[in-house]
């Protein structure tokens, strides 16, 4: 990985800013000036706050040393994303490990090995481990979203293990972390950022869920939910609708749970999104909730 320094001095000329402005309440003025002469690469957590503050991308001003490599994970990730894990393990599979030259390069390998043993082939044994490798010996931040999502992946693991209190703890430490983020440390419009922090949330409102913990489970998942609708996404808002709805079942919140599995329903639809689809119709009809007449002519 490497900074366009170029690319940051003309973004920040765009916008009027002199070095010390860029700089202020980030780094020294000096780190700005050697970035800009592509002679340091400071940390991520300097580097977001530093495109928030330009409003870019970070996708703008990095770029990786193996492009061949980056938009293979790219692929991986959108396969993973449209739920073809069988896809996404195909093209995984076409990784040789002399590929990996640097840390992110080994974060992303582990954690794309770790949640397809997880989620494809449903080995929680090899997810732990391969999360494992990842975070004691590749992380050098806490500010660091793959940490996070492997911190992630080694709670569901337990959770598929029936290790319950051991799911809880790692998927505690992942929310924790994702709190603790500074906010002005993401990228405004960094999709990718979004997307992971609303699937932290969905994720762990899940596991919160399972182990009878309905009132914790829906503010996460009124979490993403916000994240989602101030980014007007769609990223898991059928699902997240859905688990809405099956929490409020729970607590006795009747009307409430009849609108968002209906609201479920239609986005389940608009997504393409089948299985969810099957699944809420499944639970609308154990909780004897009528079909929506109009999401059905659609």
């Amino acid at each position: 990985m490497r900074i366009l320094g170029e690319k940051v001095r003309q973004f920040r000329k765009r916008k009027g800013m002199s070095q010390k402005e860029l700089a202020e309440g980030i780094c020294t003025q000096a780190t700005i000036s050697l970035i800009e002469k592509k002679s340091k690469i400071p940390s991520m957590k300097i580097m977001m706050k530093i495109c928030n503050r330009l409003g870019i991308r970070l996708a703008e001003v990095i770029i990786e040393n193996d492009d061949q490599l980056y938009r293979t994970f790219k692929k991986i990730d959108l396969l993973i994303r449209h739920t073809q894990l069988t896809e996404a393990q195909t093209v995984f599979n076409k990784i040789r490990p002399k590929q990996l030259r640097s840390n992110n390069d080994k974060k992303q390998y582990y954690y794309y090995e770790g949640y397809l043993q997880l989620v494809l082939n449903d080995n929680a044994d090899e997810a732990i481990f391969n999360f494992g490798m990842l975070l004691n010996q590749f992380v050098k931040s806490n500010h660091d979203m793959f940490a996070i999502l492997a911190t992630l992946g080694t709670g569901l693991a337990y959770e598929r293990k029936q290790a319950y209190d051991k799911a809880e703890i790692f998927v505690k430490q992942a929310v924790a972390t994702l709190h603790t983020m500074d906010a002005q440390a993401v990228p405004m419009g960094d999709d990718d950022y979004l997307q992971n922090e609303i699937l932290i949330y969905a994720s762990a409102a899940q596991l919160y869920a399972k182990i009878n913990f309905p009132e914790e489970a829906l503010e996460l998942i009124d979490l993403a939910l916000k994240k989602a609708q101030d980014s007007q996404s769609l990223y898991l808002l059928d699902r997240l609708y859905a688990q809405k709805a099956a929490n409020e079942v729970v607590l006795n919140n009747v009307q409430s749970a009849h609108d968002h599995y209906y609201v479920a329903y239609a986005l389940s639809l608009v997504t393409h999104n089948e299985p969810l689809t099957q699944k809420i119709i499944k639970e609308m009809a154990e909780y004897h909730i009528a079909p929506l007449k109009v999401a059905n002519e659609a």
